[in-house]
C-alpha cells in the first residue's frame, strides 16, 4: 500500500512538474501563450523568405517592382548618368527643373546648414568644423567664391551630390532630387553674392483638376489657349507626337533614333513654360489582347516620360496614360500603318 501510494504521489508530482515546466519559455520554446497570433503574425513579414518556386526563385515575400516601372512620385529620382568619369562629364548638360526662386534658395540655405556647413562652412569658405579639425583635407579650390564654383555647370554639382566625388560621399540618402537643386541654387548664390544672384520669378500654382478639366479635345488642333499656351503651341506639340515613334518586335518599348531630337525640342518647350503640363498617351498599333495593349501603351508613355525627366522636365508636369489599341488609325493588317501607330499622343493642359 505504501509503495502504491508513493507511486501515485510521484506520478501526480511529475505531471505537475511537467506542466509548470512547459509554461516556462526557454530557447526557441515560447511556452504557453495567450493569443499567440499577437506575438507571431500569420501574415508574411516584409523581407522574410518564402518558399522558392518557378515564379519566385529567390523566395522573397516582398517582390521586386516590375522592370521599367516608376513608383508614383518617384520620377524625379530617374538620373541618366552613371557614376563614371564619362557620366560626370555628360552631367554638365543635366538641367534643373526646380526654379531658383528666392523661396527655393532660402530652403536650400536651410538644407545646406544641415548637410554641408560642417565641412564647407557657413559662407562656403571650406572652413567648417570638420575641415578645421584637419581630420579631413579640404578640396583643392579655396572657397565657393572661386571661379571654379562660379562657372561649374549645375548638372555636375548635382552629379557630385548624388554619387559623391573624391572624399565627399554621396548625399542622395539625405537629399531628395528636388532638395539637391535647392541646395545647388544656394551654392550658386553664395558664389556670386546675394546682390548679384538672379532669382527666378515666383510662379503661382494652377488648379488643373487632376489634368482632365482643362484638356483640349485631342482631335482639335485649333483649340483656345490655356493659360499662356497658344493654339500654335498646341498644334506644334501634337505634331511632335506623329514623329515620336517606337520600334517593332522585339523592342516594342524602345524609341526609334529619330525620336530623340523631337523629344529634346519638346523638353526645352516644357522647361521654358513653367505652367505647362503634358498628358502622354501611349498607343500600340498592334493586334494584342486588351490587357497586353494596355500594358504596352503604358510602357511607351512611361518611356517618353522618363526621357523627358532625364532632360530636366519636372516629373510632376507629366502624366502618362495608355490608349492601347483604341487610337489605331488605318488598316490594322498593314505593316506601314502599324508602324505609324507605334507612337504617343501629346496634349498640353
Amino acid at each position: 500500500m505504501k509503495l502504491n501510494t508513493l507511486l501515485k504521489y510521484s506520478l501526480v508530482l511529475s505531471i505537475a512538474s511537467i506542466g509548470f515546466t512547459s509554461c516556462t519559455s526557454s530557447g526557441d520554446n515560447a511556452g504557453i501563450e495567450y493569443a499567440p497570433n499577437m506575438y507571431r503574425s500569420q501574415a508574411y513579414e516584409p523581407f522574410t523568405q518564402d518558399h522558392l518556386s518557378e515564379y519566385n526563385p529567390y523566395g522573397m515575400t516582398m517582390r521586386l517592382p516590375v522592370r521599367g516601372t516608376i513608383a508614383r512620385g518617384q520620377g524625379g529620382y530617374l538620373y541618366p548618368h552613371a557614376n563614371t568619369g564619362d557620366g560626370y562629364e555628360a552631367s554638365a548638360s543635366y538641367a534643373s527643373w526646380v526654379p531658383s526662386t528666392e523661396k527655393n534658395v532660402r530652403e536650400g540655405e536651410r538644407l545646406y546648414t544641415i548637410n554641408c556647413q560642417q565641412c564647407h562652412g557657413k559662407s562656403g569658405g571650406n572652413d567648417g568644423a570638420i575641415f578645421k579639425s584637419k581630420k579631413m583635407p579640404g578640396p583643392s579650390w579655396p572657397n565657393y567664391q572661386s571661379e571654379y564654383i562660379q562657372t561649374i555647370p549645375q548638372g555636375k554639382i548635382y552629379h557630385t551630390i548624388t554619387y559623391g566625388k573624391g572624399l565627399m560621399g554621396s548625399h542622395a540618402a539625405m537629399l531628395t532630387p528636388e532638395e539637391r537643386w535647392k541646395v545647388i541654387s544656394y551654392v550658386k548664390e553664395l558664389s556670386v553674392g546675394k546682390e548679384n544672384f538672379k532669382y527666378a520669378e515666383e510662379v503661382s500654382s494652377v488648379n488643373i483638376n487632376n489634368g482632365d478639366a482643362n484638356l483640349h479635345n485631342s482631335g482639335d488642333n485649333t483649340g483656345s489657349a490655356v493659360g499662356e499656351f497658344t493654339p500654335e503651341m498646341q498644334t506644334k506639340v501634337k505634331s511632335f507626337a506623329t514623329r515620336i515613334l517606337f520600334q517593332g518586335l522585339p523592342k516594342r518599348k524602345e524609341l526609334k533614333n529619330s525620336s530623340f531630337a523631337v523629344l529634346d525640342e519638346l523638353a526645352e518647350m516644357l522647361k521654358a513654360n513653367p505652367n505647362a503640363r503634358l498628358k502622354i498617351i501611349g498607343n500600340t498599333g498592334a493586334t494584342l489582347t486588351e490587357a497586353g495593349a494596355e500594358t504596352l501603351g503604358m510602357d511607351r508613355a512611361s518611356t517618353v516620360k522618363a526621357y523627358l525627366i532625364s532632360k530636366g522636365v519636372n516629373a510632376a508636369k507629366l502624366n502618362a496614360q495608355s490608349a492601347g489599341n483604341d487610337k489605331m488609325d488605318g488598316n490594322i493588317v498593314d505593316a506601314e500603318a502599324r508602324s505609324e501607330n507605334r507612337n504617343v499622343e501629346l496634349i498640353l493642359y
